[in-house]
């Protein structure tokens, strides 16, 4: 998605694909988006992120797999299977194409309350930083001698990732806090940096994202 979309225009075009995804029923058409959304990773400069991506992606798809297997069938298992990796892709890529700050601008937009997309915007930017306080502890931990690699033995060691994080979580809140209360975040009247307007082309392009994903839903089911 181009950078100069407005956000709304880009959450639509997300919003749609994510449709498009969850109503597909064939497996050929699941095979047709899997490769469609491999082009789309190459297009949009995200392969190698998404390759990086793979060790959390595959476990929750093997995992659906298996749980699949054990309840239904293997064609069944195989459909539920693909469409949640083309669901994680398709999640991944409007994720890396859109900002926190842009998802929070339109929702807001949209009609949402600020106090509401304020929490969804900070929330979004406190996953990387959790990600990166884990790793850290991790590193830290294992210089101190603490296994804490993903095995059954290692499960008692966990306390010692989780007290850290757990206390460093409470200090990011608290920074977060303090912050927004000397910024003024009740303060009624708020301006913002930003302005969007939508044009009349990206009018037409979500019409279309409309139109196309109507057709494909009656064509989907016959």
């Amino acid at each position: 998605m181009p950078s100069t979309l407005d956000p709304r225009t880009k959450l639509f075009i997300g919003f749609t694909a994510i449709v498009v995804v969850l109503i597909t029923e064939r497996a050929v058409t699941l095979l047709a988006e899997s490769f469609l959304l491999l082009a789309g990773l190459a297009l949009f400069g995200v392969a190698g992120a998404w390759k990086r991506s793979l060790p959390l992606i595959l476990p929750m798809v093997g995992l659906v797999f298996v749980i699949s297997l054990l309840s239904y069938d293997l064609t069944l298992a195989s459909l539920l299977s693909l469409r949640l990796l083309n669901l994680l892709t398709v999640s991944f890529v409007f994720f890396q194409k859109i900002t926190p700050e842009e998802v929070g601008d339109a929702v807001r937009k949209c009609g949402l309350p600020y106090a509401w997309s304020f929490i969804m915007t900070a929330s979004m930017r406190y996953v990387p930083l959790i990600s990166r306080r884990i790793r850290q502890i991790v590193d830290a931990q294992r210089s101190r001698g603490i296994d804490l690699r993903p095995r059954l033995r290692n499960v008692p060691n966990y306390i010692a990732l989780l007290m850290p994080l757990l206390a460093q979580s409470f200090l990011l809140s608290e920074e977060l806090a303090m912050a927004m209360e000397s910024r003024g975040f009740r303060v009624k009247g708020r301006s913002f940096r930003k302005m969007y307007r939508i044009g009349a082309w990206e009018i037409a392009l979500m019409v279309l994202c409309l139109v196309a994903t109507i057709i494909f839903a009656f064509w989907e089911r016959g």
